[in-house]
Formats: structure tokens, sequence, C-alpha cells
């Protein structure tokens, strides 16, 4: 009879270099969480995130300038209560306008 045996394959830690199995969730040698080192984003997913943020920015930022924008304009020709009126209307203004931008620069960028 044979018997067989399953080799397992071991890792060795990233913080303290003990060998931890591949499938372990914590080093048994530090107690590490994450023995087989942090995550490593490749470089299609880094691109993807900084996409990412580059559309928040995009986004926040036209709601602030058109809000701006507009309530300027209602302290100026009406005062103080329609300052907050056309800021507001400038505010629903700029969300769209960033969504637009944020789509026109994925279909042609």
């Amino acid at each position: 009879m044979t018997a067989r045996r399953t080799i397992q394959e071991l890792i060795g830690c990233h913080d303290c270099g003990g060998n931890v199995s591949f499938s372990a969730l914590a080093c048994p040698h530090c107690g590490s969480r994450e023995p087989a080192g942090p995550y490593v984003q490749s470089v299609k997913e880094q691109r993807l995130h900084r996409i990412e943020e580059k559309n928040d920015q995009t986004l926040i930022g036209m709601t602030v300038l058109c809000a701006g924008i507009g309530f300027f304009y209602g302290s100026v020709m009406i005062g103080a209560v329609g300052a907050f009126g056309y800021g507001l209307l400038g505010a629903m203004i700029g969300v769209p306008a960033g969504f637009i931008i944020n789509a026109s620069r994925r279909l042609f960028g």
C-alpha cells in the first residue's frame, strides 16, 4: 500500500520571513494577517482607479463651480434670498454637466 502525501506550497511571510501555507489566513509565527504581503494592483487596475478619481474630481468641480456662479448671480441680481435659489439651481446644472464631461471623456478619450 502506498500512502499519498500532498505537498503544501509554502511561501515566505511578508513580515517575519517564516514559512507559511499559501492558504493560511494568518502567519503562525508572527500572526500577520497578510502573510503573502499586501495586494499589488496591476497597471490596468491602477489606470482605472486614476480615471475614476479624475471623474469624481470633475463632477465635484463642476457642481461647485456652477453652484458658485449661481450663488454669485443670485446675490448680485436679487439679494440673499435669490443667492440660495440660484446656487441650488447652479448645483442642479453642475451635476449633469460633470456627468456629461465624464461620459464624453470615456467615449472619445
